[in-house]
C-alpha cells in the first residue's frame, strides 16, 4: 500500500457494540492525520462517530442489510460505492463468514484489497471449512486477541504468525485520576445506595454475556452480610427476561438496571468491583476500561490471558460447574471488598507498553496500513 494518502473503509453492521467502539477510537485518534476512514454500515451511527469520521475526511455510507433486507440492493449499492473509491483503499471487514464473503466479492470486482478483522471468540457457526475460507479471502488478517484469531482464522494463522493484533484501545485520559465517586454514587444510584458495595456488569443482554449466571451469584450473595448493589448496564433482547427473573427471585433490592449510558468513563469511579462471566469474548473493552480506571474485575476463565494487563486487577474464574462455581464467585467477591492500590503512572505505563492507549494502538494501525508490519502479537 502506498504511503500517502492512506484510505480505509470499514464494514460495520450495527452501531453500539465493540466494533463501532473500535472504529470510533481509531477515527478520533487519527483525526487531521494522513488517514481517511470511511464506514459502510446498515445502521445509523451516533453524532460522535459521524464527527470523528468527518474529521479524517471520510464519509459514512448506509446500505441495506444483505441478510435482513435486500441482498441485491446491498450488493448493488456497495458496488457503486466501491467503484468510486481509489484503488489503494483497503476494505476493512469486521466480520468473517458470511458477511465477509459478500463484501469480499464486491471488493475483488473493484480490485480493492480486503482485510478481515477477528473480533469474537464465540464458536457458533465457525468450523475449519469456514476458517479456511476466511484465510483465503483475507489479503490481510487482523484480530483483537489470540482467542479471536484462532476462532476466525484457526490455529494455523497463529502458528504462521501472519496476523496483526490491534488492541481494543481506549482514550486512557478519560479513565485516569477521577475522584468524584462519593457524589456520583448518590446521583447515579440514589442516596439510599451511596454507601453500598457496587458491583457492575457492563454487557448487552445476550446469552453470551451470561446474565443467568450473574443472577445465581446475586442470589447467593444476598444470603451473606455484604451490603451490595449489583448494576446491570446495557440493553438487549434478554433484558425483559432478566428483569422478570430478578422480580421472581425477589432480588429487586440488590439489583439496578442502568440501561445504556454515555458517561461510563465517569461512572467507573463509583464502582467497587467489575464482573464479566461471559461464555465468550474476543478481548473485552470493558475489561480494558476497568483496568484503566484502577478497578478490579472478575472474568470467566475462557477469556484470553492477554486481557490481563499485569496490574494485579484481573482474576479469572470458572463458570461451567454449576453451584460450585457460583460459590467460588461469591467467595472471591467477598474477599475483594478493599479497593486496589495501583498508581495512575503504572496504569499508563502498562497501557502504553502493550499499545492499549488510543495513540499507541492507532500508531500500530497506521504502521499496518503503510505496509510496514504484517504481524503483531499483544
Amino acid at each position: 500500500m502506498p504511503d500517502k494518502p492512506l484510505r480505509v473503509i470499514h464494514i460495520m453492521s450495527e452501531f453500539g457494540g465493540g466494533i463501532s467502539s473500535f472504529i470510533l477510537d481509531k477515527a478520533e485518534a487519527l483525526a487531521n492525520q494522513d488517514v481517511q476512514i470511511d464506514i459502510l454500515t446498515f445502521d445509523t451511527p451516533s453524532a460522535r462517530l459521524e464527527q470523528a469520521i468527518a474529521a479524517t475526511g471520510g464519509q459514512i455510507y448506509k446500505v441495506p442489510n444483505p441478510v435482513k433486507e435486500s441482498l441485491m440492493q446491498s450488493v448493488k449499492q456497495t458496488n457503486a460505492i466501491f467503484k468510486q473509491l481509489p484503488k489503494n483503499t483497503l476494505v476493512h471487514c469486521n466480520y468473517g463468514m458470511d458477511l465477509a464473503l459478500i463484501f469480499y466479492l464486491v471488493a475483488k470486482k473493484n480490485r480493492l484489497k480486503f482485510a478481515i478483522h477477528a473480533h469474537t471468540a464465540e464458536p457458533d457457526n465457525t468450523n475449519n471449512a469456514r476458517r479456511y475460507i476466511n484465510r483465503w479471502m483475507a489479503d490481510y488478517k487482523l484480530s483483537c486477541g489470540l482467542g479471536a484469531t484462532e476462532n476466525i482464522f484457526g490455529r494455523q494463522a497463529l502458528e504462521n504468525n501472519d496476523v496483526v493484533h490491534i488492541p481494543n484501545s481506549i482514550n486512557i485520559h478519560n479513565f485516569l485520576g477521577q475522584n468524584k465517586a462519593a457524589s456520583l454514587k448518590s446521583e447515579a444510584y440514589g442516596q439510599e445506595n451511596q454507601h453500598k458495595f457496587i458491583i457492575s456488569q457492563i454487557a448487552r443482554f445476550h446469552e453470551v454475556k451470561n446474565h443467568a449466571f450473574s443472577l445465581e451469584v446475586i442470589e447467593e450473595l444476598a444470603k451473606t452480610e455484604l451490603d451490595f448493589l449489583w448494576l446491570f448496564f446495557g440493553q438487549g433482547k434478554l433484558e425483559d427476561e432478566i428483569k422478570q427473573a430478578v422480580a421472581e427471585r425477589k432480588l429487586e433490592g440488590y439489583v439496578k438496571f442502568m440501561g445504556r449510558r454515555n458517561d461510563i468513563s465517569e461512572l467507573y469511579q463509583t464502582m467497587d468491583l467489575m464482573v464479566l462471566p461471559s461464555h465468550f469474548e474476543g478481548l473485552s473493552t470493558v475489561a480494558i476500561e476497568s483496568q484503566a480506571s484502577g478497578k478490579k474485575i472478575l472474568l470467566s476463565d475462557i477469556q484470553t490471558c492477554e486481557t490481563d494487563l499485569d496490574l494485579g486487577l484481573v482474576e479469572f474464574l470458572p463458570i461451567d460447574n454449576g453451584a460450585q462455581d457460583v460459590e467460588a464467585w461469591v467467595q472471591v467477591i467477598l474477599a475483594n471488598q478493599q479497593p486496589a492500590d495501583v498508581s495512575s503512572e503504572l496504569i499508563q505505563e502498562k497501557f502504553e507498553q502493550k499499545k492499549f492507549t488510543s495513540a499507541t494502538s492507532a500508531a500500530l494501525y497506521v504502521e499496518f496500513l503503510k505496509g510496514n508490519i504484517s504481524s503483531y502479537r499483544i
